[in-house]
């Protein structure tokens, strides 16, 4: 079974994951990361968190997945 459940965006400059951001944020507004001061807009941001978990999830699914059929076919081929 995947572990992985809730992945933290982290910024793209030092990898901090706590955010400043206006009240009622829209994607065309900016956020900045309260550790480098890195500022960017919150459509750009939630790119990267799609990547980011693209990235932790994909060798994880792989992984479980190539067990599954390890197990699936034991014994099936000699």
């Amino acid at each position: 079974m995947i572990k992985t459940k809730n992945i933290a965006i982290q910024c793209p400059q030092c990898g901090h994951t706590d955010f400043e951001q206006p009240d009622n944020v829209q994607d065309d507004d900016f956020v900045k990361c309260v550790f480098c001061g890195h500022q960017i807009m919150l459509c750009d941001l939630k790119e990267v968190g799609v990547q980011q978990a693209k990235e932790a999830i994909i060798p994880e699914a792989k992984k479980e997945i190539e067990a599954m059929l390890k197990k699936a076919f034991k014994g099936k081929f000699k």
